[in-house]
């Protein structure tokens, strides 16, 4: 038995009445939640290009900007689950998404830096928020057997939401100002909430232990029973993925000039490291619903093999002369395998944790990715200013996806000892 599936899942009124919603419409609804919530949070990063020519600034001048959008998101994926016990699910997700949609529409009256990055914050609260209300929703309604399939799924809809942005931003600026993607990105939401209303438990999800933790706070009680060790190796996983894959992401443009690429086409490098992590996305999705139907499901397997394809990929574009064809190709499969790394540190904390203590879980692994996604791309713009060769800060990134790997193992131990603690 793999610690994937150890942890049982409590059945209470908690859990929302799929018989008469029906579980496909609830995972579909979760799904659009985190369509929207990708979408909102990448709209940012197509729509600064315009506003810089429209504001007559910098492209570095929005760099306040970009950092506001992860420090609110951390603070949403960090109040969460604590919400999420005192309030219940149903109310904290409707607030999460309420709160998205209302200031991703007000954006568009933004007309400085300031307003913009206040916004934003706002905005990066509720979408942070929201997306662990929608996964554990989703682990609930499937049931203990097909959760980690179903977190899968839902936390696909993140790279859904980001490359139809990326689809349809660009057309609806030309035509109708840049105020529209925020007009889009704030109505949407409000057309979704009730449905997601409809289909999350009316309180928090029943606990499943009876002793002395049952008073402690959710986050005090990822470090109990025996979950310690767990917690701490998965808070780090998420750190060295995040950590790469916002590194390759704001430093990609600048680094493909070095590969033959011109100004103009050095941004097709994100469009292929995005495609290739939805198509990488997929794959995991369908492999771990194989997986479970055969009864054997190994997240941790199916990761370690998309690392060592990111660390394979990484080398041969630092080591090796390719075309730019090539090069695109290569970024894809980058993209795949660390993309992948974040929906599978969400779709471990899914697995591991009580059902009481999921939405804790998952935020705060996204909390700590958070913090890599500063971490990595700091170190990058660090190596370029002491004047390091493009390949080789392209090749550092193998440092992170090798520590990667040796956590996974320490995961795996960590999960085995945490199910004979609990089985004896």
């Amino acid at each position: 038995m793999n610690v994937e599936d150890s942890k049982p899942v409590a059945i209470g009124e908690a859990v929302p009445d799929v018989s008469r919603t029906g579980w496909r419409f609830a995972l579909f609804v979760c799904f659009l939640v985190v369509v929207l919530d990708g979408f909102n949070t990448t709209s940012i990063s197509f729509v600064v290009p315009t506003l810089a020519h429209d504001w007559q600034l910098s492209a570095a001048g929005f760099t306040p900007v970009f950092v506001a959008t992860n420090v609110g998101a951390a603070i949403g994926f960090i109040v969460t689950g604590s919400l999420a016990q005192r309030f219940g699910h149903r109310l904290v997700g409707l607030a999460s998404v309420v709160l998205f949609g209302s200031a991703t529409w007000f954006t568009m009256y933004a007309s400085n830096v300031v307003e913009l990055s206040a916004m934003r914050v706002v905005a990066a609260i509720g979408l942070g928020a929201a997306l662990p209300i929608a996964i554990a929703a989703s682990a609930a309604i499937i049931g203990a057997r097909h959760k980690v399939a179903a977190s899968l799924l839902v936390t696909t809809g993140m790279s859904v939401g980001a490359v139809i942005g990326g689809v349809v931003g660009g057309p609806l600026m030309h035509r109708f100002g840049w105020q529209a993607v925020f007009m889009l990105g704030g109505v949407l939401p409000f057309v979704v909430v009730p449905a997601f209303y409809r289909i999350l438990p009316s309180g928090a999800p029943p606990r499943t232990d009876h002793g002395p933790q049952k008073r402690a706070s959710p986050v005090k009680a990822l470090f109990g029973d025996g979950m310690a060790t767990y917690t701490c190796l998965l808070w780090l996983f998420s750190f060295l993925i995040f950590m790469d894959v916002y590194a390759l992401l704001f430093w990609l443009p600048t680094l493909l000039l070095s590969f033959g690429f011109s100004l103009e086409h050095a941004p097709a490098g994100m469009a292929a490291f995005s495609v290739g992590g939805l198509s990488g996305n997929l794959l995991m999705t369908a492999a771990v619903t194989a997986m479970t139907l055969a009864g054997n499901v190994r997240v941790k397997s199916a990761l370690t093999v998309g690392i060592v394809v990111v660390i394979a990929g990484i080398a041969t574009l630092s080591q090796v002369a390719v075309p730019p064809a090539a090069v695109l190709l290569l970024i894809g499969a980058v993209g795949a395998g660390l993309v992948n790394g974040i929906m599978g540190q969400t779709a471990l904390a899914v697995a591991f944790y009580p059902e009481h203590l999921r939405a804790t879980g998952v935020g705060w692994g996204h909390a700590l990715g958070r913090v890599g996604s500063f971490v990595g791309p700091a170190i990058g713009g660090a190596l370029l200013s002491l004047g390091w060769a493009p390949r080789d800060i392209v090749l550092t990134a193998v440092v992170p996806a090798c520590a990667a790997i040796v956590v996974l193992g320490g995961l795996s131990a960590a999960g085995r000892h945490s199910l004979a603690r609990s089985s004896s």
